[in-house]
C-alpha cells in the first residue's frame, strides 16, 4: 500500500464522500433525486463549511457563485437547460465528459483507451452500471467508481484509477467545461472538481498529470 501524504486535509472517507456528490453532479439531472439535496445545502450557503478539499476563501468565493446560480429567478430551469446543452444534446456537446475524447489520437468514443478502463474494471470487479449504453469513462461514472475503491480502502486500485484514467484527461476536460459555460453553478462544479482532484494526489501521493504541465 502507498503511504498517505500527512499533509492532506482529505482522509479517504471524505475523498469517497466527494466524489460520490461529483460524481452525480456530473452524471445526473438537475432535478434528480439525488441532486436536489446537495443544491439545498447550497442554496444554504453550507458548502464552504462541508466540502473536504480546498482552501477556506477559494471555498468561500466557489460557494458563493454556485449559491448565486441557484436562487436567482428560474434557477432551477436555467440549470437544467444548461445541463441538457453541456452533457446530453441534441446539439454535439461543447465539452465532451468521456476520457476518450481527450486521450484519443483521433478523438473518438469507445477507443483503446475505454477498453484499458474496461479491463481494469473487470479485474477490480467495479461495476459500472448506468443504465446507458455509453463508455465507462464518463467522468461521472469514474468518479462513482472512485468513490467505491476509497470506501473499500483500496488504496492500490484507487491510485491507479486516478493517475491513470482520470487525471490523464481531467485538466482538459475541465478546463474545456469551464470555457463552454458562464452558468455559475457549472463552473463552480469545475473548482470544486479540481480542488477534490488536487487534495487526491496530495492524499495518495500521486504525480501531477502531464496534462496539468
Amino acid at each position: 500500500m502507498s503511504p498517505r501524504q500527512a499533509d492532506s486535509a482529505m482522509g479517504l472517507a471524505e475523498f469517497a464522500a466527494a466524489a460520490r456528490v461529483l460524481g452525480a453532479l456530473f452524471y445526473r439531472a438537475p432535478d434528480d433525486t439525488t441532486v436536489r439535496p446537495f443544491l439545498e445545502l447550497i442554496a444554504r450557503g453550507e458548502l464552504a463549511s462541508l466540502w473536504p478539499a480546498g482552501e477556506p476563501g477559494v471555498l468561500d468565493a466557489t460557494s458563493t457563485t454556485m449559491r448565486a446560480a441557484l436562487v436567482r429567478p428560474e434557477a432551477q430551469q436555467a440549470l437544467k437547460r444548461e445541463h441538457q446543452r453541456l452533457f446530453i444534446g441534441p446539439d454535439e456537446l461543447p465539452a465532451p465528459p468521456w476520457g476518450s475524447v481527450y486521450l484519443e489520437e483521433e478523438g473518438t468514443l469507445f477507443g483503446e483507451t475505454t477498453e484499458a478502463l474496461q479491463d481494469f474494471l473487470a479485474a477490480e470487479g467495479v461495476v459500472l452500471d448506468s443504465g446507458q449504453n455509453e463508455p465507462e469513462d464518463h467522468i461521472g461514472l469514474l468518479f462513482w467508481a472512485a468513490a467505491l475503491l476509497a470506501e473499500e480502502g483500496r488504496e492500490a486500485a484507487l491510485r491507479t484509477l486516478l493517475a491513470d484514467h482520470l487525471l490523464s484527461w481531467s485538466g482538459p476536460y475541465l478546463q474545456a467545461l469551464n470555457d463552454a459555460t458562464t452558468n455559475g453553478f457549472y463552473r463552480g462544479l469545475v473548482t470544486l472538481t479540481r480542488l477534490t482532484l488536487a487534495e487526491a494526489r496530495t492524499l495518495l501521493a500521486l504525480p501531477a498529470p502531464a496534462s496539468d504541465a
